[in-house]
């Protein structure tokens, strides 16, 4: 009897079964192809023009002030804005930075940017908090065209953040992307940091598209 239950139902199922099987088995063949797709999307950058300010957004200080130091190089921007509001329980203990903003501005000095044109902007917890105190300063000082300066698999998020609003305000960005220091974005699944990134950044994504 078990025999002829199964005949029946492999006759029902296996339509769906072999597709399923084919899908997993796509899935597994091209599971680099898919995973690069995945990493690709999250990068949004743009050529490189010369802009009024740079604005070097809080967190991984020290490859986003490095990035900075070669946009002034470059005679990108001859003036920077640090942001970050998130405090270092250290520094009420020991000589060092007490925000992002403050350890991006002392990274960017050791590197050459002369003090004079470094500002911090101790504001900002999020991504959107950081726009909405940026387009302020910007509509502040008539800044019509700036770059933004993060980690490339931040970009797309902050494309998705500031380039609409910021454009119906009459302010152009250049979003400037950093090549992450831990891992290679192209590669990011051979390394947990790199996973985990990509893994956040789309769980950022979509918090942002609902609220």
């Amino acid at each position: 009897m078990w025999v002829y239950d199964l005949k029946y139902y492999w006759r029902k199922w296996r339509t769906t079964l072999l597709v399923l099987a084919f899908i997993l088995l796509g899935l597994f063949v091209f599971r680099l192809q898919i995973l690069m797709v995945f990493g690709n999307f999250l990068i949004c950058e743009d050529e490189l023009e010369p802009v009024e300010v740079a604005f070097v957004l809080g967190g991984n200080s020290q490859i986003r002030a490095q990035r900075a130091a070669e946009v002034y190089d470059l005679n990108i921007s001859d003036y920077f804005i640090c942001t970050g509001e998130h405090h270092n329980d250290l520094s009420d203990f020991f000589d060092i930075p007490e925000s992002e903003a403050a350890l991006s501005r002392g990274f960017l000095s050791q590197m050459g940017v002369p003090s004079q044109k470094i500002e911090i902007m101790k504001a900002g917890t999020s991504t959107r908090e950081e726009a909405g105190h940026i387009l302020e300063k910007c509509i502040e000082m008539d800044w019509n065209k700036i770059a933004l300066i993060s980690d490339r698999f931040h970009t797309r998020r902050i494309d998705e953040i500031f380039r609409s609003k910021f454009k119906k305000k009459g302010v152009d960005i250049i979003i400037i992307g950093v090549q992450n220091d831990k891992y290679d974005e192209e590669v990011f699944w051979q390394n947990e940091s790199g996973t985990v990134m990509v893994i956040m950044e789309y769980i950022k994504l979509i918090h942002y598209y609902f609220t």
